[in-house]
């Protein structure tokens, strides 16, 4: 279950494209096999073809948050909040807990963690990184150790990038001293996980890089569906390794691998 609203970005050419954390997560966990609730805000004019194949929970809006996003040579982002969206409230009956809850907001519209039950919690610390100025131009969010506390369980993970924050690290060792498993994604340079007071280093999986959008996204879900499968924090971050290194090889959500494709790029990996 993936719980945050989705995203309309502008496109170079004008047109608005579906995205978001919550929506890269949900493709990238429904093309690795899983059974995939959507919780979001949905206004009628978005393309709802980004969402075949998810059984969406949709609670109308009359506006989305709204992105426009540019990147430079080295694959830095400049991004504009064009529109910050409604408030999300997610509370949904469930007959039997989900495996696994991913809460991935795109702008605030979460005050605390949205109340689902579930086996597992992860969440994706992106929108609850950012703020904007007066001009839109999206910033890190002041006093992060703060803004993230409402969304601290012990015995939850935790997934953002070094993008997301000015101390990246000082802000995964804060989160894991309230006892939060953290994945700090490197890009290129891998992902470090933060756990019991230890640090671990975890090389990329090569890939030839085209568009990076959504590969954190990939990655967290890649790693959630994993552990469910096996317990084992290893074989999950290998694998969420794979599927984000193949996510950036392609364009948008038409980038988000299949198994088949991430089991290959491990073989290759190990061969």
């Amino acid at each position: 279950m993936v719980a945050g609203n989705v995203v309309e970005d502008r496109a170079p050419g004008g047109a608005w494209v579906p995205g978001g954390p919550s929506l890269y997560s949900a493709r990238a966990a429904a093309a690795l096999g899983a059974r995939v609730t959507l919780i979001t805000r949905l206004s009628p004019g978005f393309d709802r073809t980004a969402l075949e194949g998810l059984d969406l929970r949709p609670i109308p809006a009359t506006s989305l948050p709204r992105y426009a996003n540019t990147y430079d040579a080295a694959g830095n982002r400049t991004q504009l909040l064009l529109c910050p969206g409604e408030p999300l409230d997610a509370h949904l009956s469930l007959d039997a807990p989900a495996d696994a809850l991913i809460v991935a907001p795109a702008y605030h519209e979460f005050d605390a963690l949205p109340v689902v039950p579930a086996h597992l919690l992860a969440v994706s610390y992106q929108g609850i990184l950012r703020t904007a100025d007066g001009q839109g131009r999206v910033l890190h969010t002041p006093g992060p150790a703060s803004a993230t506390l409402p969304f601290s369980a012990p015995g939850s993970f935790a997934f953002f990038s070094e993008e997301d924050t000015a101390d990246p690290e000082g802000l995964a060792q804060a989160l894991a001293g309230r006892g939060v498993t953290v994945f700090l994604t490197r890009g290129p340079q891998g992902a470090t996980l933060f756990r019991h007071g230890e640090i671990t280093s975890f090389p990329a999986v090569p890939a030839s890089a085209n568009d990076p959008t959504g590969a954190g996204d990939c990655f967290a879900a890649a790693f959630v569906v994993r552990f469910v499968e096996t317990r084992s924090v290893e074989k999950a971050t290998l694998f969420a390794l794979a599927a984000a290194a193949l996510s950036v090889e392609g364009e948008g959500l038409a980038s988000v691998p299949a198994r088949a494709q991430v089991e290959s790029r491990l073989a290759r990996v190990a061969a």
